[in-house]
Parts: C-alpha cells; structure tokens; sequence
C-alpha cells in the first residue's frame, strides 16, 4: 500500500471495480506494489515515474499533462482522484469527470479537511448537478459525488491546458501554465541562485544539468550567462516538461529537456549541474529527496566540474553533501536560502 492513507482509501476500492472507471494517479502514489492489477481501470498520471511504474506493473496506464482528450464523453462510470494541492488542477479534474462520467456515475475524492476536500465536494456536487456525500475515516474524508443527467457551469481551472507567457526575467518571455509548483510565480531561492552566475568562480561549462527544471527557469538564466553551452533539462511532471520545452524553443536554447525521475535515464556527465531539489511530495515534507537529488548530482558531474545547490535555510545540505562532495562551499546564506558549490 501506499503511505498516504487518504490514497489508501481509494486503492481499496479501485480492486472490487467492474466496469469502466478513470484514476487519476499524481505524486502521492509511492509504493502500490501490494494492488493487483485491475483490466477494468484505466490510469492518467502526470508524474513520469509514477506512469512508468504503474505500466511495468501492468496497469493500463498514460503519462501526459492530465490530458482526457483522448477519452469519450460520459465513458465512465467512477473517477477516482486523491486531492492534489493546486487548485487550478483539482477544478481541472472536477471540470473533467464532469464531461467523462455517465449520468449517475460518481465522481470519488480522498482527501484531508485541512486540504480542503469539503470545500471541492461541495463545488464538485455544483459542477456535476449531483448529490455529495461525505464519510470521515480517521482523519481522512471520501467524498462521492454523483452525477446529474446534465452538469452546471464549469469551475475556474484557470484554463488549465493553455500554455502562456506569464512571467518576465532579465528581458525574458517566460512560458508557463498551471499543473506544476510555482507555476505563475519566480521561486525566490531560484532567483538568488541565477543572481550568483557572473560571481561564481567556475569555469566556463560546455555541458549544464538542470536537475527537476520545471518550467526552466535556471535553464533560461543559464543559457544568458553561458550562451554557448548544451543543456539538459529534466523533470517527472508532466506540465514542468511542457512549459521547459516550449521556453527552449522559444529562447533557442541549445540541448534537450528529458522526463525523468531525478535524471534516472540520464547517463552523460555535465560540467555544471544546477538544482534547487523539491522538498514536498504532495502535501508533505519529504527529507530524503534532497539526499536522492545531491547522490545524482554526484553521479552526473564530470570530473573537474561542480553542482550549485540552492535550499531553504532549515535544509541539512552541508551534512547531506558530505556523504557525496569532498567539497561543500557555502556561496551565499541570506537567512532564507542557502547556496552551495558541491564539487570534489
């Protein structure tokens, strides 16, 4: 079973399904293992690692940016999603299930009081013109909603599938879009470490990493600093991949942005590798990903080249790194992000 006990209410009922139903799989899903295989489900995930390891496993599974477009009209008879924490993509899937649920299907959400699951069930029960019932187990909720012979007016999902320019740095179109963190915003500690480029002392790189790029912000700033270096970039989200790409062409960026969970395919070592790690699966705080990405870093870099790491304050880098870098060079601490130069 999965960690996540909200996630676990849906898995034991995703087993007894017989007809045709929809789950909705994104990055609480860790470790299902234990869930035989059920024909009767189909899967969508916007995480590379969770759709990768649901289709070894045999589920009928496919990764893309929560695209249903492929999918028929009222196709389904339950959808089942476990609360994600951005609400331009919850109402996205409400604004879905809506279309792909057979008059009378249910709609089924897992999740927290504190992450807002009454709110979404009530709004859900709107959009779909049906009746929604709430149970609580332990500190968990499943919400079903049901679905009326004709739905209401759709949520705001921010347009949800539309690439835009949202953002501008140092001249620079930025293209982004819901689906991913930060998504409409400049990351501070991302910022501060584009800020250092022109003061680190480094070598000029032919090779960079962008490790879990996102939309590509550090790929952008990097390619004005080092205009003539190939970079890659990689992320498991789905929308991140999408919005990098597209800010690779539009920036004629020299390299390539692979989906990958922490660069996993990725075997050729780089000059310079650039990250500022996640520190949240889902709703929670995850310690050990900083570690995962730091032991990639290792394993990527080129001799003689070095990892620039940007992480909020209460991050334990410097213990961290040590098990990888025989150096761990503090560049800049301003009392909210920490930037380090890890090279050996």
């Amino acid at each position: 079973m999965s960690q996540d006990n909200a996630l676990n209410l849906l898995l034991d009922m995703l087993g007894s399904e017989h007809e045709p139903c929809l789950w909705i799989a994104d990055e609480h899903v860790t470790s299902i293992q234990h869930i035989p295989v059920n024909p009767a489900v189909e899967v969508i995930s916007n995480r590379f690692d969770v759709a990768d390891a649901l289709s070894s496993q045999g589920w009928n599974c496919h990764f893309s940016d929560l695209d249903f477009s492929h999918l028929d009209d009222q196709s389904f008879t339950t959808v089942y999603f476990r609360l994600a924490k951005e609400k331009p993509l919850v109402n996205h899937v409400i604004n879905q299930a809506a279309r792909l649920l057979k008059p009378g299907g249910r709609l089924i959400i897992s999740g927290e009081k504190q992450q807002g699951i009454k709110t979404y069930a009530k709004k859900a029960g709107q959009c779909l013109a049906g009746k929604a019932e709430i149970k609580k187990h332990g500190k968990h909720y499943l919400a079903t909603i049901s679905r009326g012979q004709q739905t209401s007016e759709l949520l705001d999902d921010k347009d949800y599938s539309r690439l835009r320019s949202t953002l501008q740095y140092q001249g620079m179109d930025i293209t982004s879009k819901p689906g991913q963190f930060g998504w409409d915003k400049l990351d501070k500690g991302s910022v501060l470490l584009a800020q250092q480029f022109g003061e680190i002392q480094i070598n000029a790189p032919s090779t960079i990493l962008d490790l879990g790029c996102g939309y590509g912000f550090l790929s952008l700033a990097a390619h004005q600093q080092w205009p003539d270096a190939q970079i890659t970039a990689t992320d498991n989200n789905a929308a991140g991949l999408i919005s990098c790409q597209q800010n690779f062409s539009q920036q004629a960026i020299t390299g390539e942005v692979i989906a990958a969970n922490c660069a996993a395919c990725v075997t050729k070592k780089h000059d310079l590798i650039l990250c500022n790690p996640p520190f949240h699966q889902g709703f929670s705080v995850e310690s050990d990903l900083t570690e995962h990405f730091i032991s990639t870093a290792k394993r990527l870099c080129q001799p003689g080249g070095c990892a620039l790491f940007v992480v909020n304050c209460f991050i334990p880098l410097e213990r961290l790194a040590k098990k990888h870098f025989e150096q761990q060079q503090l560049l800049v601490n301003d009392g909210h992000f920490k930037i380090f130069k890890l090279y050996n």
